[in-house]
């Protein structure tokens, strides 16, 4: 939802990174054939991962050289689309329909007239998404009402600002498989995983949410920025140490060099993302 759960490129051998960006392809092309081409706009990389966690427990893919429209000329391998986004592609659309619903709530009336036409047009795809996956959707619309009441009472704890992005989380990494074993794994991996997405956009977020007078917890608990960061990337820093040590403990059939990427190398590196670096320089 706020495409921080991403690969770091530089750390990646060419066959895992064709891989990863050929399940990104792939999941962008489902969400279009199953629930219509402006879908295909919301795709984050967070959603991506999830792809990628959902097919690590399954044995095979296909993957083909293909076109799109982003890339009309030279082909790029895409998984074919079948039943290894079934589950990501519905999920992804319930998220992202919420999230806008979300934004509305937050948005005056004429700053949110375009979002509502947007809302209108994606109803009919999320009621779809929605009867195949009614645990997800009734799970994501319970606890966004939950943060939209917590953001209106602004209320001053992270630990209560964190928890429904965290269970939200919780929820659709936990329904990647069937294994049962697993999803105990997965749901702590999920969790830790929603708590670090929401802590890390309150963080790049700190001096624009103080600027329009936004809520953010961080700044409720410190008067002043550099404290509320420092305060932010501890229990950062926690929340993937505990992610990490359920991550350990799922056991992949396949990907697990390219999710070990996404997990030890790419999450922690999420301040890079809103800094311009020249092209040829990488951070090690």
């Amino acid at each position: 939802m706020f495409g921080y759960i991403r690969p770091c490129k530089p750390f990646m051998r060419n066959y895992e990174y064709e891989v990863y960006r050929g399940y990104y392809c792939g999941l962008c092309k489902d969400m279009g054939r199953r629930y219509g081409q402006i879908f295909r706009l919301t795709l984050s990389y967070d959603f991506a991962f999830l792809s990628l966690l959902c097919a690590a427990y399954n044995d095979s893919s296909i993957m083909k050289r293909q076109r799109c429209i982003a890339h009309p000329i030279k082909k790029r391998y895409c998984v074919c689309c079948g039943n290894d986004f079934e589950y990501t592609s519905a999920a992804a659309v319930i998220s992202v329909y919420h999230k806008i619903c979300d934004e509305i709530n937050d948005s005056g009336f004429f700053k949110g007239l375009p979002l509502r036409l947007l809302r209108r047009l994606m109803k009919k795809a999320y009621l779809k998404a929605a009867e195949k996956l009614p645990y997800i959707a009734e799970t994501v619309e319970h606890y966004m009402k939950e943060q939209s009441m917590l953001e209106q009472e602004k209320c001053p704890s992270i630990d209560r600002a964190c928890e429904p992005t965290a269970q939200i989380m919780a929820a659709i990494a936990s329904g990647v498989t069937d294994d049962d074993s697993q999803k105990k794994q997965l749901y702590f991996f999920g969790y830790n995983l929603g708590r670090f997405i929401y802590l890390a956009d309150a963080h790049d977020d700190l001096e624009k949410d103080i600027k329009k007078k936004r809520y953010n917890p961080l700044y409720l608990n410190y008067n002043d920025t550099d404290g509320a960061k420092r305060f932010a990337l501890d229990n950062i820093n926690m929340s993937l140490g505990q992610a990490a040590d359920a991550y350990t403990q799922c056991s992949f059939k396949r990907f697990r060099d390219i999710c070990d990427n996404v997990v030890y190398m790419g999450l922690p590196r999420f301040r890079d993302l809103k800094k311009k670096k020249p092209k040829n320089e990488i951070k090690i």
